[in-house]
This record gives C-alpha cells, structure tokens and sequence, in this order.
C-alpha cells in the first residue's frame, strides 16, 4: 500500500500564493465580462440606489470583491490606496469607476447588482475619507 502524499514546507509555501492569484484571475476573467462604459441611465439607477446604500452590505462587497487588490485597510496593492477618495471623485465618478472599472481595474457592472455597488462605494466614502 502506498503512503499518503504529504507537501513538504516548500510545496505549502508555493501554494499559498496560488489561491489569492486564482481569485484575482477568476474575478478580472468574470469582470471582463460585464459593464462598459456606465451610460446616463446607468448613473441615474446606481445615485438611486446610492441614496439608500447598506454600509453593511458595502462592508461585505468591499471584503468580497474589493480586498483583494485594494488591501482589507484600503491601503492599496494591486489596486490604487483609498484613502481620501471622497475627496478625489464625485460620487457619479465614484460609482461609475465601479460599473465601468479604470485603468487596471475591472468593470463590476453586469457583475454586482446596483444595489452592491452602490452600498460599496458608500462603505468606501465612509471608511476611507480620510488620507492616509
């Protein structure tokens, strides 16, 4: 009878940057397949929904969907520190870098709901006002 297959110290840590890199190909794979440029229309559901934004419901997206390439403080990494961004976008801005993406950040429009997206970027405005 064979023995078990057991990783030795070198396997584990090569494997411990695979599934943070898995996710992230996962997640700009899924996002390449939604949004778009945001339209008028767009804008105009997402600062209705923005109005009634679940913070909570941002903190989850953010922990979920955002993490990942801005850092769980918002410090940045990957993606761009946000901290102060209530002061660098409007909230039309704001919401339409979500929908359509930026540079290397992918669209989440298609991908999270109105409603997810707007309460991100209200978790986002609340919790990272500040600079620094």
């Amino acid at each position: 009878m064979s023995k078990p297959f057991t990783p030795n110290r070198g396997e584990v840590k090569r494997c411990r940057w695979r599934m943070p890199a898995l996710a992230l190909a996962v997640a700009l794979v899924l996002a390449s397949c939604g949004g778009g440029d945001a339209t008028d229309a767009d804008l105009e559901r997402l600062e209705l929904a923005f109005a009634n934004a679940d913070v909570a419901l941002g903190n989850e997206v953010f922990g979920d969907s955002c993490s990942v390439c801005h850092g769980s403080d918002g410090t940045g990494g990957v993606g761009a520190a946000l901290g102060g961004v209530s002061e660098r976008l409007t909230v039309g801005d704001h919401l339409s870098v979500v929908w359509s993406g930026r540079g290397s950040m992918p669209p989440f429009g298609g991908i999270l709901t109105d409603a997810e997206i707007a309460a991100v970027v209200a978790y986002q405005r609340s919790t990272f006002a500040e600079d620094g």
